[in-house]
C-alpha cells in the first residue's frame, strides 16, 4: 500500500479541536452522552488514521506483510466500528436535542466546563496514546470522581476520570489546563 502526498496532507488537516470548542458545558446528561457519543465516533474515526498519518508519509511502498501496514490496517479496523454508527449515532443525538428544552450554558469557569472539557480530552487521549490508532468511541459517560483534598478550590480539582487520575486548573487567560495521567 502507498499514500499520495494528497492524503497524508488531507489527513494532517483534520482537527477536532473546532468540534471541541464548539460543544457547551452544562449539557443535561442524556443529551451530553449522546453528543460525546458522535464526537467519540469522530475521535475513533480520525485515530483510525494515524497509522496512515505517521507510517504512511514517507511515500514508499509498504507491503501488507510490513509491520508498519498492519499497524496501519490495525488503525482502519479500529476506525471502521465508529465509522459504520456514526450516522445513527448523530441522527440519535439531533432527536434528543429537539426534545431537550433550551439549555443554560455553563460558565467557562465550572466544574461543569471542566467535566466536559475532561470528558473530550480523555476521549482525544485513549484515541492516540501509544500508537492506539482509534477505536475508542464511548457509548456511556465515563465517571469522574474528585479527590477530597485541601488544595481542591474553584480554579484547582483533581480526581479520576474513567479511573485515570487528572488534575486541572483555571485560568481567565487559558481556561482549563488538564493533566491526565495516561500515555
Amino acid at each position: 500500500m502507498r499514500f499520495t502526498p494528497a492524503t497524508i496532507a488531507a489527513l494532517k488537516e483534520i482537527k477536532l479541536e473546532p468540534v471541541a470548542a464548539m460543544l457547551p458545558a452544562g449539557l443535561p446528561t442524556g443529551i451530553l452522552r449522546d453528543v460525546l457519543v458522535v464526537y467519540g465516533d469522530l475521535a475513533a474515526r480520525n485515530g483510525g488514521f494515524n497509522g496512515v498519518r505517521i507510517h504512511g508519509s514517507s511515500g514508499r511502498e509498504l507491503p501488507v506483510s510490513d509491520p508498519d501496514a498492519q499497524s496501519v490496517l490495525r488503525g482502519l479496523r479500529n476506525g471502521a466500528p465508529a465509522a459504520a454508527s456514526f450516522s445513527g449515532d448523530l441522527a440519535a443525538a439531533r432527536a434528543l436535542a429537539r426534545q431537550t428544552p433550551l439549555v443554560t450554558i455553563a460558565a467557562p469557569d465550572s466544574r461543569a466546563a471542566l467535566e466536559l472539557a475532561l470528558r473530550l480530552q480523555s476521549i482525544g487521549l485513549r484515541n492516540t496514546c501509544s500508537e492506539e490508532f482509534g477505536g475508542y468511541a464511548p457509548t456511556s459517560l465515563e465517571p469522574i470522581v474528585w479527590q477530597p483534598s485541601a488544595s481542591q478550590h474553584s480554579s484547582h480539582y483533581e480526581g479520576l476520570a474513567g479511573g485515570i487520575s487528572f488534575t486541572a486548573d483555571y485560568t481567565v487567560k487559558d481556561g482549563w489546563e488538564i493533566i491526565i495521567h495516561a500515555c
